[in-house]
């Protein structure tokens, strides 16, 4: 029975499938993986998956130095043939950015991915494109959110897009998830350059629960440096908690200060 583990496929569109495996693997192995006779070299996740899951690939074999070669090939090929694409939709007056591509591993499919305001036909560009570059083609629109990832860019942080740069499949992050961590900025300061809230609240979510429970709970009463208040505000990046002290005196105070009040 084989074993089914997460793979990252870290091209243009960085994406994560089910991938079944002979035998155990350890993670960041790199593996030529196949689904419909498409094949991708992908990396395999630190990630547990659903032992009763379906994979959606089968893995083929693990990869070899040339394969990684042949892969870094294939996408310069196809990096060339990006300008050529979008050249292709203006001539038909396409309202369409083409922002990426990308070539299987086989090079038996070509995929682009575009922004448009609106659903666009673009059943006649595809025609053309097959021609010009003799192999299938996929066109694909994506929302902000992927064009972001495909795009690349620093976020508030100063770091590579963590989309970019290490995340795969990003999804929709609810503004309760900003709640949850006690995050009591305004929601420009925690929204990305795709216009979307950051990723980074949904993988931090565990690790700011973790540390919220560390401290004083909101409302509590408190032993201060400045004498007993009530906790009001708690700072997890900051490790600080703002204390009332009275109407008029709110003080902030690292963690490491504030005693809770055993009743």
């Amino acid at each position: 029975m084989s074993k089914v583990r997460f793979v990252g496929i870290p091209k243009t569109k960085r994406r994560k499938v089910k991938t079944g495996f002979e035998e155990e693997v350890e993670s960041d192995e790199q593996y030529i993986i196949e689904k419909d006779e498409v094949r991708e070299l992908g990396v395999v996740l630190p990630e547990d998956v659903d032992p009763d899951a379906e994979p959606d690939w089968i893995a083929v074999r693990q990869a070899t130095d040339h394969d990684i070669l042949q892969a870094e090939m294939n996408q310069n090929q196809a990096d060339e043939a990006l300008p050529r694409a979008q050249e292709m939709a203006d001539k038909r007056s396409l309202p369409m950015n083409v922002i990426g591509s990308e070539y299987s591993f086989q090079k038996s499919q070509l995929k682009f991915y575009f922004k448009a305001p609106h659903r666009v036909d673009f059943r006649g560009l595809v025609k053309a494109l097959a021609h010009e570059f003799s192999t299938r083609i996929e066109l694909e629109q994506v929302g902000p959110r992927e064009a972001a990832s495909i795009l690349g860019g620093r976020g508030r942080c100063g770091q590579e897009l963590c989309c970019r740069r290490f995340l795969y499949d990003p999804g929709p992050v609810p503004m309760e998830l900003a709640e949850k961590q006690e995050i009591s900025v305004s929601p420009d300061r925690i929204t990305g350059v795709c216009g979307r809230l950051a990723c980074c609240l949904q993988y931090e979510l565990e690790d700011y629960a973790e540390k919220l429970g560390e401290m004083p709970d909101k409302g509590s009463e408190v032993d201060s440096p400045a004498g007993k208040g009530e906790v009001i505000q708690r700072n997890v990046q900051k490790g600080t908690l703002r204390i009332k002290l009275d109407k008029e005196d709110i003080r902030e105070f690292d963690l490491e200060e504030v005693e809770p009040v055993r009743e």
